[in-house]
């Protein structure tokens, strides 16, 4: 059960070089098709920080067409994550047990700037507690397994919905932000090294109606390919409820997604189909030369519902090397 106190750091009596908590928010403005997030990896015990702010418009096929990125290599880390600034201009305060978050930004530069409230629309939800989560019970328990992710979430982790409202200034425009999107907190060792490929997928259709998928995925003659569901939820009407099995079919261009289709039941035996069209896109490794996280903001219809959520399917560089490149592609180890 997620508490007040994990918004703080967990690394009391821990000495391992690598052990990292993260924090990362995504949000949108639709109507200008204007995708963006703000991450924070703090490593304590090696006293710094990484801090991430991307913006883009449409679809942007390459890192460095992306209309804002701001990924310094490294910050001093916050003495504590519940409440902190950073010196290249990101502020985040959590409160209400882990629940709402507000996230201030004024880039150094005076290109991007933004004020969010994130109010979540659920107690954070918990894989690694078997009371949230039966899915880690068909895994035999085996936190990696169970979310898929490699290390990163195997010690601690936690992921939400929330309305997000604010503003946002972008070379020199102010736009409304009011969208409902995800954020997540994650805690323990992790190498960073060779990520393993998960989407991480919220589709959403107002303050009532909004999921969470987790997917094993894989990259197969240039495509995205989702192999297994490792954990979810779905929020509806404020009632929150596991995931039990989902399927993803999607579509995409230079590992970009471009379509998927969404098929998910709950613990309760409800069932969805959504279908989404993906209106911004863009890779994003400012923060990591490990991986690649390849994010959509998709347009999700359901029958008479449309709503508007980001995706991001993460992908460690070795394993894209492993599949893609001129040598690796012909290993008889990239299978």
């Amino acid at each position: 059960m997620i508490t007040e106190a994990d918004l703080d750091f967990h690394n009391k009596g821990t000495t391992e070089f690598d052990y990292a908590e993260t924090m990362f928010l995504i949000f949108s403005v639709p109507e200008a098709g204007i995708s963006g997030n703000a991450y924070v990896l703090a490593r304590p015990n090696a006293g710094i920080c990484l801090s991430s702010i991307y913006l883009h418009k449409g679809i942007v096929p390459n890192a460095w067409q992306a209309d804002y990125c701001d990924a310094p290599m490294h910050v001093k880390c916050p003495e504590k994550l519940s409440d902190f600034t950073l010196s290249n201009g990101l502020s985040v305060k959590g409160s209400n047990g882990a629940r709402d978050y507000r996230f201030r930004y004024d880039g150094r530069d005076g290109l991007c700037r933004f004020d969010l409230d994130f109010e979540g629309l659920m107690n954070p939800f918990d894989p690694l507690d078997p009371d949230q989560n039966p899915m880690l019970a068909k895994f035999g328990g085996d936190t990696q397994a169970s979310t898929g992710a490699g290390d990163s979430w195997s010690k601690g982790h936690y992921d939400l919905v929330g309305q997000i409202t604010g503003e946002l200034e972008l070379y020199g425009k102010s736009y409304r932000v009011d969208c409902v999107d995800g954020l997540d907190r994650s805690w323990g060792p992790r190498a960073e090294w060779d990520s393993a490929p998960v989407s991480w997928m919220h589709m959403t259709f107002g303050t009532d109606l909004a999921f969470h998928l987790i997917m094993t995925l894989d990259v197969k003659e240039g495509q995205t390919c989702y192999t297994t569901f490792r954990f979810g939820y779905a929020v509806v009407d404020g009632q929150v409820s596991a995931i039990v099995d989902a399927s993803v079919e999607g579509e995409s261009v230079n590992l970009l997604g471009i379509h998927r289709v969404v098929r998910i039941t709950d613990e309760h035996g409800r069932t969805w189909e959504m279908t989404g069209s993906a209106i911004a896109a863009a890779p994003w490794h400012g923060a990591y030369t490990s991986f690649i996280s390849f994010q959509s903001l998709y347009r999700w219809t359901m029958g008479e519902r449309v709503g508007f959520s980001n995706v991001t399917d993460v992908i460690g560089v070795t394993t894209l090397s492993k599949r893609l490149s001129r040598l690796g592609s012909k290993w008889k180890g990239a299978a």
